[in-house]
């Protein structure tokens, strides 16, 4: 496997300790923020990555004493935003959200060469989230067994997933040679939000999406989360979900993410300490622990060293993960791509 190289603009992140709030900060820090600030999320309004964001930021504002405003710049498996976000002034009134381990997988995948994921500067993580797979309700599809026979039979044809080259393209793949998912065609979409709005109007019976995302397609009134592809339990939220370890191996590594907020390389620590401090008052206000509540999304808080932990040296550890799954690791991925068009 040969990787490319990349140019660095910056150190590596660093995961030492960090100051508290407390201690005696820059003239920078003690001056922050002093204009409102932009949230950028890599993904299309509605996804689950976009709903977090939306109950997070007014919980922010208060703290902060400015106005949070969400920027979504989907494309490319998130790649898009993120590349936007790594030309944005080190201030700290631009950040963003990234879902490790997928958002890593997709940079590998793509082989990016401007700019690397541990280039980015940690600030916190606010929750956990994942994939399932949701289904229309006119196919009246209940389990992993029904889904895979409607399949095999030739009453469903198609299967949407979120994005070409992405963690979602992989588990679709995944699914179909190893889990018995025999789709004729995996049809992609630019995320969880737009997956949602095809299987709810049956555009695809059946598809990827966030179990996040999957709740509020789930109030449509016409789709329902048949699948839980994560090893997270989520039945408090999905009574009769099915589990897809119960048909094979655990796919946790490639389905199961962290909601990681990240700042533009060498944006100062402590800045980012002042927003990661807001990003826990956030999980922890009484709205946010309602939402949490009423809809199941899990909120979970980690500090800058716990964020980095997430995707610094993360690149090695998906490569060995592909691994295991195709003999090829990533360039196999890279040829089951180009065949499937």
């Amino acid at each position: 496997m040969h990787r490319r190289g990349y140019l660095k603009r910056g150190g590596i992140v660093a995961t030492g300790a960090v100051a508290g709030l407390s201690g005696i900060g820059t003239v920078s820090a003690r001056n922050f923020p002093d204009e409102s600030l932009t949230w950028m999320i890599p993904w299309s309004e509605g996804g689950g990555t976009d709903q977090y964001a939306r109950q997070l930021a007014p919980q922010m504002e208060e703290p902060l004493g400015e106005s949070i405003e969400i920027d979504n710049r989907e494309g490319a498996g998130s790649l898009l935003g993120t590349e936007w976000l790594f030309d944005q002034d080190n201030d700290g009134h631009t950040f963003g959200t990234v879902n490790p381990p997928g958002w890593v997988f997709t940079w590998r995948v793509e082989e990016v060469e401007a700019w690397h994921v541990e280039e980015f500067e940690p600030i916190s993580y606010a929750g956990i989230f994942g994939y399932t797979i949701i289904v229309n309700d006119t196919h009246d599809i209940d389990s992993y067994d029904e889904l895979q026979d409607a399949y095999q039979d030739g009453e469903l044809s198609n299967f949407a997933y979120q994005g070409v080259g992405t963690d979602s393209h992989l588990a679709s793949l995944l699914l179909r040679d190893e889990y018995g998912l025999e789709w004729d065609t995996a049809v992609p979409y630019d995320g969880g939000g737009p997956v949602n709005e095809a299987v709810i109007s049956d555009e695809v019976p059946a598809g990827i999406a966030t179990n996040t995302s999957a709740i509020a397609a789930e109030e449509s009134g016409e789709v329902s989360a048949v699948v839980n592809l994560m090893d997270i339990d989520l039945t408090d939220t999905f009574e009769d979900i099915d589990e897809i370890t119960d048909y094979g191996d655990s796919l946790a590594w490639l389905t199961e993410f962290t909601q990681v907020q990240i700042a533009p390389p060498d944006t100062p620590e402590d800045v980012r300490e002042v927003l990661s401090e807001a990003v826990r008052e956030a999980t922890e206000a009484e709205d946010t622990q309602e939402w949490e509540e009423d809809t199941g999304n899990i909120i979970e808080y980690g500090d800058m060293d716990e964020a980095a932990d997430r995707y610094v040296g993360q690149v090695e550890v998906m490569e060995e993960e592909i691994q295991e799954v195709l003999d090829g690791g990533f360039d196999e991925f890279q040829e089951l791509i180009e065949e499937e068009g």
